[in-house]
């Protein structure tokens, strides 16, 4: 009995200030430091962020290139074949 009690008032708690925190609005659009409400929401929302954020450091940057010979690619052999049909040459 007294756990069904507890359960329903804490669910009508949080319904509650669930709402408050939605339906909260300022006319200007901005952030209240001495709204009770404003405060809350900003510490909820912004928990897990640092305080300094530090986004890019000093990229320094070196130049590595190595100067290599040109490699070739094709080969300059000539395959024959008027010999197609003649067993293979072991040379």
């Amino acid at each position: 009995m007294i756990i069904r009690f507890f359960k329903k008032h804490l669910s009508i708690i949080f319904i509650l200030a669930t709402f408050m925190g939605v339906f909260h609005q300022h006319h200007d659009l901005k952030l209240h430091n001495d709204c009770q409400i404003c405060t809350i929401q900003s510490n909820i929302a912004n928990a897990d962020t640092p305080v300094d954020v530090i986004y890019l450091r000093k990229i320094d940057i070196y130049s590595e290139a190595t100067v290599t010979g040109l490699s070739k690619l094709h080969s300059s052999k000539i395959h024959l074949s008027r010999n197609a049909r003649a067993p293979p040459k072991i040379s």
